[in-house]
C-alpha cells in the first residue's frame, strides 16, 4: 500500500507540488520509509520493453503505469540501468516571503538534476540516487537555495517468503517560508538530514510480519539576520529511533487485517534548549487496520488507534490522543484515478510553551490520461496543526492543477498552478498569508 504524501506536504518546495513526474515504482505490500530510492520489482527493470495495455496492471495508477513509448530507457551499464534527468523550471510566486501584508512577488529559476541507478537482477536489488533542486530568484537573490540529496536502498530475497531491506541517505534542505516554526530570518534556514533503515519481511501461510528500525537524524544551521547576531538553532538538532513492528493476517485474497506498533524516542542535542526546556520524549502509535485490494481497481488501507508521547520535561504536556488515517487509491476508470490520504501524527515544535503539536491531513488527488501522452492532475489538501501547550491552530489549505505534455521517450513539458493558505487562531497564533505559484518545466531524461 502507498504512503500518503500529506505528511511532506508543507516540508519541500510548494511547487513540487504543482507538477510532478511519476516514478516507476515496486508495489510492495508495505512501503520504505519515507526518503528510500523506489527499488526495482523482482525480475529486474526493463524499460521501454512492456507491451503497451489497455487495462491497468493490478496496483498501478494513471500516474504510475508504464508508458512503453514514452518511458526513457536508461543507459545500460552491465548489470544496471543508469537513468539520468534534467529539469528546468520558471516560477512565479506572489507572496514569496509568505507574509499577510506588504507581499513581495518574484520570478524563480529552478534547476533540478537527478540520477537513479538501478540492478537489473533476477534477484535481489538495488537502487542508487542522487539530485538537486537550485533555485535562482530573479530580484531577491538571499531568497536561493541549493537543496541536494544522495540515498540507497538494497534488497536481498532470502527466501520466497522472506526479504532483508536495507537502505540510508543525507540531504540538504531548507526551510519554506510559512512552515510551521520558521524563524523568519533574512535567508532560508539550512538544515541537514541523515536517515538509515533496515527491515525483516516475511509472509508465513496467511500472516505476514514487517519489522522495522528507522534512525532519523537532523541538524539545522543558523539563520541568517542582518541586524543582529544570527539566529542559533542548535537546541532543535535531534535524533529519532523508531522500531515498527506490523502483524498482518490475510482474511481473503481481498482484504488483509493488521496490527501495527511504532515505539519511538526523541533525543535533542541540547537539553534544556535556550528556553530552559528539556524537549527529550518517547512514545508509540498503536493501530489496527484493514489493507484491501479489489483487483487493483480499489487498493489501499485504512487504521486507527491510539498514541501517546511522554516527554523529560513536567512543564510540557504529555500528549494522549486517538490517530487515524490511510490512503484508498480508485482507478475509477483506465484514464483517471483518484486517492484519498488521511493521517493524523504528533510532530516536534520549539514554539515557546508547547511540547508538540499534533497534526491531522487529508489530501485529494486526481490523475486523468487526457490523451497518451497529455495527463492532467489536480487535488487539495488540508492540514490542521494543534498545538498543546500553548493557544495556537493552523489551518493549512493547499489546492493545485497541473499537466505534463510527453513529446517522446526524452523529453517532456510540464505546467501548473498552486494555491497555500494558512489561518491561524489563538491568542499564540501567528500572522496569516496567502501565495499563488504558477510554474512551467521543461525536463530531459534518457
Amino acid at each position: 500500500m502507498k504512503k500518503s504524501k500529506v505528511a511532506a506536504l508543507l516540508a519541500v518546495a510548494p511547487w513540487a507540488l504543482v507538477a510532478t513526474t511519476a516514478v516507476a515504482v515496486a508495489q510492495v505490500k508495505n512501503p520504505l520509509p519515507p526518503g528510500s530510492v523506489p527499488l526495482p520489482a523482482q525480475g529486474g527493470a526493463s524499460p521501454g520493453n512492456a507491451q503497451q495495455v489497455t487495462v491497468l496492471p493490478r496496483g498501478d495508477t494513471v500516474a504510475t503505469r508504464a508508458r512503453p513509448e514514452y518511458d526513457p530507457l536508461g543507459i545500460r551499464a552491465g548489470s544496471f540501468l543508469f537513468f539520468p534527468q534534467l529539469s528546468v523550471s520558471e516560477v512565479y510566486n506572489d507572496n514569496i516571503f509568505a507574509t499577510d501584508g506588504g507581499k513581495v512577488d518574484d520570478f524563480i529559476t529552478v534547476l533540478s538534476p537527478q540520477a537513479t541507478l538501478e540492478s537489473n537482477w533476477s534477484r535481489h536489488a538495488l537502487a542508487i540516487a542522487g539530485g538537486g533542486d537550485f533555485s535562482f530568484y530573479k530580484q531577491n537573490p538571499d531568497e536561493d537555495y541549493q537543496d541536494w540529496f544522495a540515498a540507497t536502498d538494497g534488497r536481498i530475497d532470502v527466501s520466497r517468503d522472506i526479504a532483508l531491506y536495507g537502505g540510508g541517505g543525507a540531504a540538504r534542505r531548507h526551510e519554506i517560508r510559512g512552515s510551521p516554526d520558521d524563524p523568519g530570518g533574512d535567508e532560508p534556514t539550512v538544515y541537514y538530514e541523515y536517515n538509515a533503515f533496515a527491515r525483516y519481511d516475511q509472509n508465513f501461510d496467511r500472516f505476514g510480519l514487517t519489522v522495522d528500525g528507522l534512525f532519523d537524524r537532523v541538524d539545522y544551521t543558523n539563520t541568517p539576520v542582518s541586524d543582529g547576531p544570527d539566529i542559533s538553532n542548535n537546541d532543535r538538532d535531534r535524533n529519532v529511533y523508531s522500531t515498527p513492528v506490523r502483524l498482518g493476517y490475510e482474511i481473503t485474497p481481498d482484504y488483509e487485517a493488521f496490527v501495527r506498533v511504532a515505539p519511538n524516542i526523541r533525543r535533542y542535542d541540547q537539553t534544556p534548549d535556550f528556553d530552559g526546556v528539556d524537549r527529550d520524549s518517547w512514545g508509540y502509535q498503536a493501530v489496527g487496520g484493514l489493507a484491501l485490494d479489489f483487483g487493483g481497481i480499489t487498493f489501499g488501507e485504512i487504521y486507527a488507534g491510539y498514541m501517546q508521547q511522554f516527554y523529560d520535561d513536567s512543564d510540557l504536556n504529555n500528549v494522549n490522543t486517538p490517530t487515524f488515517g490511510g490512503s484508498v487509491t480508485w482507478n475509477a476508470t483506465t484514464l483517471t484515478t483518484l486517492n484519498l490520504a488521511v493521517e493524523r501524527n504528533v510532530l516536534e515544535t520549539t514554539a515557546i510553551g508547547a511540547s508538540s503539536y499534533i497534526s491531522t491531513s487529508g489530501e485529494l488527488t486526481i490523475d486523468h490520461e487526457l490523451l497518451r501522452n497529455v495527463i492532467l492532475t489536480a487535488g487539495g489538501a488540508v492540514t490542521n496543526n494543534d498545538y498543546d501547550g500553548i493557544n495556537r491552530k493552523d489551518w493549512f489549505y493547499l489546492g493545485n492543477f497541473g499537466a505534463r505534455y510527453l513529446l517522446n521517450r526524452n523529453l517532456y513539458l510540464s505546467a501548473g498552478y498552486l494555491y497555500r493558505h494558512r489561518s491561524s487562531t489563538g491568542s499564540d497564533g501567528v500572522d496569516d498569508f496567502t501565495q499563488n505559484l504558477i510554474r512551467i518545466g521543461l525536463q530531459t531524461q534518457l
